[in-house]
C-alpha cells in the first residue's frame, strides 16, 4: 500500500477460478478501510437488453451520397410543357400523352408494354436526371428509362418494379440480358404519393445509377456509346398501369473536373550497395 493525499490506494484483485469468464479487477480510493467482500456479486450486465427495432428491407448493394460528378454546362431543359420532342400516340396498348407537365405512360392491355423516346439530343457523355410518379401500379409491373438508345429494340435499359426492385439491362434486337442482379431500394416507397429521381451518369464505356442522390449501381459496357433517351412502361399482368415522368435535366461532363484516379503505390525499391 502506498500512501497518497492522506487515502490509501487499495488494489484487490480477486479471481474467481479458472474457465471461460474473466477476473474481475477493481479499483478504489478510500480513507477508511474497505468492508469484507460480499458472499455473492451479481455479475455485470455488460449488453441490457432493448427493444427489437423494425428492420426494413434489406439493400443488396449499400448507396453512397452523389460523388462529384464533373458536370458542365446543361445541354437540355425539359419540363414537358411544349408537346413535339417525345413520341405521343394511342393505341389498343395505351397511350403515351402529354398532361399537365408530364408525359404519362398508361398501360391498359394485359402484359401490355409501352415506350417513348425523344427525338433529341443524342446523348453520349452527359448526367441526365429525371423524376417520375406511379399512378396505378402494383406488383411486378415495372417502369424506367431506356438509355443511349439506337431505337426501342436496341439500348440500355434500367427497370424499376412497383416491389421497389430495379436493374440494369441490354437491349438487343428486342432481347434483354441483365448486367446486374435484383437491386432492392430499401428506403423507396413506390406508390402514387412519392416522387421519385432518377439520375444516370455516362462517361464512355460507364454507367452509374442515382436514385434520390444515392449511387446505387456502377458498372462498365462498352456495347451502346451514344443514342436516345426514352421511357416504357410494362404491366406484369391484367391490371392497369400507369406512370408519369416529369423535369428532365441533361448535362454534359467535363473531363478536366473528374477526380484523378487513384494510382497504386510502386514498390519500393532496394539500392543496390
Amino acid at each position: 500500500m502506498k500512501r497518497r493525499g492522506g487515502a490509501f490506494l487499495v488494489v484487490i484483485i480477486a479471481i474467481s477460478g479458472f474457465g471461460c469468464t474473466p477476473p474481475t479487477t477493481s479499483v478504489a480510493e478510500t480513507p477508511t478501510p474497505l468492508p469484507p467482500p460480499a458472499t455473492s456479486t451479481p455479475s455485470p450486465v455488460w449488453f441490457p437488453p432493448t427493444a427489437t427495432p423494425t428492420l426494413l428491407p434489406t439493400r443488396v448493394i449499400t448507396p453512397s451520397p452523389t460523388p462529384a460528378l464533373g458536370l458542365g454546362d446543361e445541354v437540355l431543359r425539359d419540363d414537358f410543357d411544349s408537346p413535339g420532342a417525345w413520341q405521343t400516340y394511342r393505341n389498343t396498348t395505351g397511350s403515351a400523352a402529354y398532361e399537365q407537365s408530364q408525359l404519362t405512360l398508361a398501360v391498359i392491355a394485359s402484359k401490355g408494354y409501352l415506350t417513348s423516346l425523344r427525338s433529341t439530343p443524342e446523348i453520349e457523355n452527359v448526367y441526365l436526371e429525371i423524376a417520375l410518379q406511379p399512378n396505378l401500379c402494383q406488383g411486378q409491373d415495372a417502369f424506367g428509362l431506356l438509355l443511349r438508345a439506337l431505337n426501342e429494340q436496341n439500348a440500355y435499359r434500367w427497370v424499376i418494379t412497383c416491389q421497389a426492385q430495379m436493374r440494369l439491362e441490354r437491349l438487343q434486337g428486342g432481347r434483354s440480358l441483365p448486367l446486374s442482379e435484383w437491386i432492392t431500394l430499401g428506403e423507396i416507397q413506390v406508390n402514387p404519393l412519392v416522387e421519385t429521381r432518377l439520375g444516370v451518369w455516362m462517361y464512355q464505356d460507364r454507367l452509374r445509377l442515382f436514385v434520390n442522390g444515392f449511387e446505387e449501381l456502377s458498372l462498365r459496357d462498352p456495347v451502346f456509346t451514344r443514342g436516345q433517351i426514352g421511357v416504357f412502361a410494362r404491366a406484369a399482368g391484367d391490371s392497369a398501369l400507369s406512370v408519369s415522368f416529369r423535369r428532365l435535366r441533361i448535362y454534359a461532363i467535363d473531363p478536366t473536373l473528374l477526380p484523378s484516379p487513384t494510382l497504386s503505390p510502386s514498390p519500393m525499391l532496394t539500392p543496390k550497395r
